[in-house]
């Protein structure tokens, strides 16, 4: 949520931005416009004015795309060193809790970045969650920063992957998943062994035998922290190879493994650098007296192992100290027989281990709490964006719709308007010129009865005007006619192709009779061609087939007007059935569905 509100926040930083580049460009294609024109007028010099026109064009082009990277590279040059502050931040140990910074270099990487940012950006969100407190938020931007890296990427930053990995791990190491944090410590190693941080690698596979732990396989943990502790040494690193071994103590004594445990104590105590002159170890790591105790314990120096327990119970003020204090203590007083003792340390135990179950109750509830208000947040937030994302699809949908509708029908009603004008206007000018026509011819026979050739050439043009303007008149009735068919019958051309028929010898129609078929049909059924040629173009005998089929002509009449035989033109219907409509059919349903046609 706190990531939608951050987004909110900068989005009207990002329109005045978006409103002040929109504004700068119309300035820019105003001032274009305005030297075009101005070049436009210089018509003894058009190849000059051509070439400054590109020149201009050009020259603004490159002004904008220069001020947009400049601007760019502002930005990513500010964000880049953000980036990289929080990293130095991290590394140092200091707290990270800017989660509002850490969002904002995610969202510009995600959009600008490299792969490699983009992983590096999400691995600071996930620090930050992380030390916020919000585990489940933490992991989960742990995996997305995974998920960004190229890793078939030369460049790929492998050892900041690996440190993704096991940041995951400790995450599952708290919540008590060993089989997930042993997945995320094996793939943490593979990266880093592929990034070159050999010590990350080690550390990481070390690290498994915690896992191997939870699962209750000591085997597999104390060979796994042997093999660990090699490595260390290989490395140069003596100090970590023998607190390495340190942690493996407690498992050998319990496999009974005493003279291992034993080099391990001495090595632990003189190569680990945690003790000082005097065999105090370093503050926060006094459960070692107890391992030490349990040593003296499996070696029968009661005496050692009760100086190490007390000790444990005097420097060790945690819970997980006084227990293992307590429990320690019992066992001497077991093996010495002393009663009121271990009634004495037992209860102590008892009371230590309820507080401590407690504690740890207490603990879980809060994760599970933690886990579930960010899991029930996450999905109302989902759910929201959901409804907001739908409504304005829909709404959107609807705007363009409204639009497209809009702008379709002004469109379709200029055009047709225009048409009307244009043809009104070529009507009322035939008129004109027929009125003038017959004004004159009646003048010339008023004052020239002699002027016979002048007569009639007058009359023939009036006779022209005439036909021009019943040609008019004829086309406005069509659209007006209520049942096509009836026009059909009275068609000239149709009486026309129709006495062809009975002709004897029967006469092919010629390419003028078609061409004023296809007018005509153009002008009653505007959108035959159109339907007939939807699914695939036919040739011109095929359309000529459709023609005289509308008409009402027989297939015989048909093949008579076409010069055809019967036969071609039964196939022929067959064939255009599956062009126009996609069937296999008889002829007879060509005809039925040409018929069909409005």
């Amino acid at each position: 949520m706190r990531r939608h509100f951050t987004e909110l926040r900068r989005l009207p930083t990002f329109l005045k931005r978006l409103l002040t580049f929109v504004k700068s460009l119309l300035i820019l294609l105003k001032c274009l416009l305005f030297v075009e024109n101005c070049l436009a007028e210089w018509k003894t010099c058009r190849i000059f004015a051509q070439t400054m026109k590109r020149a201009l064009t050009y020259s603004l082009s490159c002004v904008c795309a220069l001020v947009l990277l400049m601007g760019c590279a502002r930005d990513g040059a500010r964000m880049r060193e953000q980036l990289s502050a929080l990293e130095q931040r991290n590394s140092s140990g200091e707290p990270m809790e800017n989660d509002s910074l850490a969002e904002a270099l995610v969202d510009y990487f995600d959009r600008h970045g490299s792969a490699n940012e983009r992983m590096r950006a999400k691995y600071i969100l996930g620090r930050t969650y992380y030390c916020l407190g919000e585990l489940p938020r933490a992991l989960e931007t742990y995996m997305e920063a995974a998920d960004c890296a190229d890793t078939t990427a030369a460049d790929c930053d492998f050892a900041k992957l690996s440190r993704i990995h096991a940041q995951s791990a400790v995450i599952f190491n708290q919540q008590v998943q060993p089989r997930s944090q042993l997945r995320e410590l094996r793939l943490a190693e593979h990266y880093a062994w592929k990034g070159l941080d050999t010590l990350q690698a080690i550390e990481c596979y070390a690290q498994q035998a915690d896992a191997y732990s939870f699962l209750m396989n000591s085997d597999s943990a104390i060979l796994i922290k042997e093999n660990a502790s090699i490595l260390y040494k290989n490395v140069g690193h003596q100090d970590w190879a023998a607190m390495t071994l340190g942690s493996v103590i407690r498992s050998l004594i319990k496999r009974g493994e005493i003279e291992k445990a034993k080099f391990c104590c001495l090595n632990y105590e003189t190569c680990s650098g945690l003790f000082d002159d005097n065999g105090n170890i370093e503050k926060g790591r006094e459960i070692y007296y107890s391992i030490k105790g349990d040593y003296y314990l499996a070696t029968h120096h009661l005496d050692s192992a009760e100086y190490m327990f007390r000790k444990e119970l005097r420097d060790g003020k945690d819970l997980n100290n006084q227990i293992a204090g307590c429990r320690g203590l019992q066992k001497i007083y077991e093996q010495k027989k002393n009663f009121d003792s271990i009634a004495k340390y037992a209860t102590l135990s008892y009371e230590l281990n309820d507080s401590a179950y407690s504690l740890a109750e207490m603990q879980n509830i809060q994760k599970m709490q933690a886990s579930y208000n960010y899991n029930h947040q996450k999905q109302l937030a989902e759910e929201r964006n959901r409804d907001v994302r739908n409504a304005y699809f829909i709404i959107g949908i609807i705007v363009l719709i409204i639009f497209f509708v809009a702008l379709i029908s002004w469109l379709w009603f200029q055009h047709h308007q225009m048409e009307d004008k244009l043809k009104e206007s070529q009507y009322q000018q035939t008129q004109n010129l027929f009125e003038q026509a017959q004004s004159d011819l009646m003048e010339l026979r008023e004052k020239n009865a002699f002027a016979s050739d002048l007569i009639i050439d007058k009359s023939k043009e009036i006779e022209s005007l005439k036909i021009q303007i019943a040609e008019y008149q004829r086309k406005q009735s069509v659209r007006d006619y209520v049942n096509v068919e009836d026009f059909l019958f009275t068609s000239p051309i149709i009486k026309d192709l129709t006495d062809l028929l009975e002709c004897n010898p029967v006469q092919t129609a010629t390419q003028g009779q078609l061409r004023e078929l296809r007018k005509m049909i153009n002008e009653l059924i505007p959108d035959f061609y159109e339907k007939v040629n939807l699914r695939q173009p036919l040739r011109s005998v095929e359309y000529d087939v459709c023609l005289l089929i509308r008409c009402h002509f027989r297939p015989s009449a048909i093949s008579k007007l076409l010069g055809r035989d019967d036969a071609y033109i039964s196939n022929l219907r067959k064939g255009i059935l599956f062009k126009v409509y996609g069937i296999a059919g008889s002829p007879g349903e060509l005809d039925k569905r040409i018929m069909q046609i409005r």
